[in-house]
């Protein structure tokens, strides 16, 4: 029985057992080739490549198929002759690219990949100058030494080094890997071991090298299915978080709603009770808490509308990462905004909030939006260091409709680096709070030019917001709360240089704890 196994792979080349391999590996060059097109992932592109080289290498040695005729003719040696040393090479970088990419070599070893890059690029002039050598007098060993003293060293390092970063990585497909790469490592040394021993290499064993590349690409099939499982599961476990996190959003918008509108009919209702002259007296002083208390619910009424609009806004500038397919980045990014949205419902709940606390909600804004334009933005807070930013109250979510007007209408059309600062001044007790916010960006007559070649882009309610809501706190808290608008410009060429806005207020201070009643 082993003697008959061990004939019918002898007779491999001759008994449709080459011609099945060959048949696999074009099979999956061009499968993979379709998943290069569809996921835009370069292993697949890769591996595609290096099954077809192989594939073609092999092709010459198959017997009684239709291409064999080929290759007994004048044609098909001329093409073997021109193909057989590029082929060497292409199938040593595009085989070691593809380990390099698959176990992402890049990000965790770069040298790696580097020594590939330099290595083989730097044998290619030698290697395909005396390849062209060869192709004028055939007689010429000189690529044969190359390939022995350059390009054989060169594979089993970067075969070697990867195998062994592939054994540190702490991943799934580590495993179908290195069983792929050790099954035709070892069907190499047991080759070279028949050539040597016949001394001229020998097509009858090349039933081992046939086995030992059905081996490699079973193992790296594998690998590259699960690690697209895996690449699908993660992003369907982003999306559902993501999901969650909007309908939670829309869950709070709908019940602060439903609140404003409770304490509306309860207050109308205690109007109406109020019916009697001899009650006018309580119902002045009902008037007046019912005039505040509208005024109260129509400031929630503005916040409750602008947090979708900030939401929105903050999920745009992100929203490219989870279509990238790049599971680790996404979920960093979804953490932030998760962080920032939090920030932003707990301050919405509140008429003030520390100073610290809206700085600290602007900042994590900015960061996103600067990710948008890929880390392109440059951000700088400067504060005078008298001033107690953790006890100033100031009004929640006051500031970011001036910061996004700044990035969405300045910074975001203007090409080159774009900063955005933001200067808080008034250390001294008697002053008030004094907040600058300037950008560098491209001014607003631009901006509304370019607003207008654009009929479809919404219009901001930031401003129109922020302007009701500080009438309201002026009114409430008998204080100047204003803001306005500056075009920044070039004295000498009137070339817009940005816009700067300036926000003036009182400087508010928590209430002190009434003191406690001893008994």
């Amino acid at each position: 029985m082993f003697q008959g196994v061990s004939d019918f792979f002898a007779e491999s080349n001759q008994n449709g057992f080459g011609f099945f391999v060959v048949s696999v590996l074009f099979y999956l060059f061009v499968f993979f080739l379709i998943q290069f097109f569809q996921h835009k992932k370069r292993f697949y592109l890769f591996y595609a490549l290096y099954a077809l080289v192989t594939g073609m290498t092999l092709m010459k040695y198959v017997e009684g198929v239709f291409f064999t005729d080929f290759f007994n003719e004048a044609s098909g040696r001329l093409f073997t002759r021109w193909f057989h040393y590029p082929a060497q090479w292409m199938a040593s970088i595009l085989f070691t690219f593809f380990i390099a990419e698959i176990m992402d070599f890049k990000k965790d070893y770069p040298k790696f990949v580097k020594f590939v890059k330099w290595g083989y690029w730097g044998i290619a002039p030698l290697y395909f100058s005396l390849w062209g050598v060869f192709l004028f007098n055939p007689r010429s060993y000189l690529i044969d030494y190359c390939e022995v003293f350059l390009l054989l060293p060169m594979n089993l390092i970067a075969f070697v080094w990867g195998f062994i970063l592939v054994i540190k990585q702490n991943r799934i497909i580590k495993w179908y890997i290195l069983l792929g790469m050790t099954s035709l490592f070892i069907s190499y040394i047991i080759i070279s071991l028949y050539s040597i021993k016949a001394k001229t290499a020998n097509s009858e064993t090349l039933y081992i090298f046939y086995v030992g590349v059905l081996l490699e690409s079973l193992m790296f099939a594998l690998a590259i299915g699960l690690e697209q499982k895996m690449v699908y599961v993660q992003k369907a476990h982003v999306q559902r978080k993501y999901i969650g996190q909007l309908e939670e959003n829309q869950s709070i918008k709908e019940s602060i709603n439903k609140a404003l509108s409770d304490e509306l009919v309860q207050t109308k209702a205690e109007i109406v009770g109020l019916s009697t002259e001899a009650q006018k007296e309580r119902s002045e002083k009902l008037a007046i808490k019912v005039e505040n208390k509208i005024s109260q619910l129509r400031l929630e009424a503005l916040r409750s509308q602008m947090n979708p609009h900030f939401i929105f806004n903050a999920l745009n500038s992100i929203k490219s990462y989870f279509i990238e397919n790049n599971q680790e980045k996404a979920i960093y990014y979804l953490g932030r905004f998760s962080k920032l949205i939090r920030g932003i419902l707990e301050s919405s709940r509140k008429d003030l909030i520390t100073l610290d606390e809206e700085l600290n909600i602007i900042k994590m804004y900015v960061e996103i939006e600067s990710d948008r334009f890929k880390n392109g933005m440059e951000y700088t807070l400067a504060m005078d260091k008298d001033i107690p930013a953790h006890i100033i109250l100031v009004p929640s979510l006051l500031l970011q409709p001036f910061v996004e007007n700044s990035i969405w209408h300045g910074l975001s059309t203007r090409a080159g680096k774009k900063k955005l600062t933001i200067k808080v001044e008034g250390k001294d007790p008697s002053d008030p709070l004094k907040i600058i916010i300037s950008d560098n960006g491209i001014g607003r007559q631009a901006s509304r030019a370019k607003n207008i070649q654009n009929p479809l882009k919404g219009q901001s309610l930031g401003l129109s917001i922020i302007k009701d809501r500080l009438d309201f706190f002026s009114k409430k808290y008998q204080g100047d709360f204003n803001f306005a608008i500056h075009d920044l410009v070039d004295e000498k060429s009137g070339k817009p240089l940005g816009t700067e806005v300036v926000i003036h207020m009182p400087k508010l201070m928590p209430e002190p704890d009434p003191p406690e009643k001893n008994f």
